[in-house]
């Protein structure tokens, strides 16, 4: 009775497994399946920008002057640790001096005061605090600015979801898939969600298909900070839960009954 079941169960898997179209995973498809191809990118659009809660670390570096540089910096943190068997984890923190930007978007800098940053990326705050400091100067001083809490959650029909510290700038979503492990064979490649918070709190969930090479001209391939990529999972997938959830009551039942049984039989002794 538990083989004939467990048989069964197994050939109603393999037969929803196998009605998935091959067409369905392979990445980078392109119409006519040609060996080389180009596809357009939001690359220079999709810049990451500053926001309320994010965490900054600005240093500013004078060549020959050191001393007044002094004047425009945090003192320096003592190195932050990695958290041990965490391989999503990329330290950023050894000898940063870290602002947090306040709900108005500004941080409190050393001498300069309040500075708006939400809404610059990297490159335009770094030109920015140039030119606060230029008239303060004699020499154009190095300014280094870098986002401290680049996070992304990625959950759904992945090897390894959780969360994903970014250590560079910019991160796209085949490899941040990658580093979640890439999706199972249950991962629905053209229901991948992105959801992204804009600035007045509000949430916005955009569905994509990564088979489809034209992916990438997608605004939100380029992931950001504190977006969540979800991959949907297969009816193959639902199936294999509830084939499993009847498997345990076939088999708890099963039990009961030869309780049952062998209750019954040893009460005529």
């Amino acid at each position: 009775m538990k083989l004939n079941i467990k048989v069964f169960s197994l050939l109603l898997l393999l037969c929803a497994t196998s009605c998935t179209s091959y067409k369905k995973v392979p990445y980078f498809q392109e119409t006519g399946d040609p060996g080389e191809f180009e596809t357009p990118s939001y690359s220079d659009r999709s810049v990451v920008r500053f926001q309320p809660d994010d965490v900054l670390a600005v240093t500013v570096n004078v060549v020959g002057e050191q001393k007044i540089a002094l004047d425009y910096n945090l003192p320096i943190q003592p190195a932050a640790t990695s958290f041990e068997g965490d391989e999503n984890y990329v330290d950023q923190g050894i000898g940063r001096q870290t602002y947090l930007v306040s709900k108005n978007g500004e941080i409190d800098f050393p001498t300069l005061g309040l500075i708006k940053v939400a809404g610059y990326t990297q490159e335009e705050l770094q030109d920015n605090i140039k030119v606060l400091l230029r008239g303060r100067m004699k020499i154009d001083p190095v300014v280094t600015v870098r986002l401290m809490n680049f996070k992304i959650m990625i959950t759904g029909e992945v090897n390894r979801p959780g969360q994903i510290t970014v250590n560079k700038d910019r991160i796209d979503l085949f490899e941040a898939l990658t580093l979640a492990g890439d999706l199972t064979v249950f991962g629905k490649r053209d229901h991948v969600y992105v959801r992204r918070q804009s600035p007045d709190g509000k949430f916005k969930y955009v569905r994509l298909d990564i088979s489809k090479a034209d992916v990438t001209a997608s605004p939100y391939f380029y992931l950001r900070q504190n977006d969540m990529v979800y991959v949907q999972p297969t009816k193959a997938r639902t199936l294999q839960s509830d084939i499993a959830l009847w498997g345990t009551i076939t088999s708890v039942a099963s039990f009961i009954m030869t309780v049952v049984t062998y209750v019954a039989f040893t009460s005529r002794k």
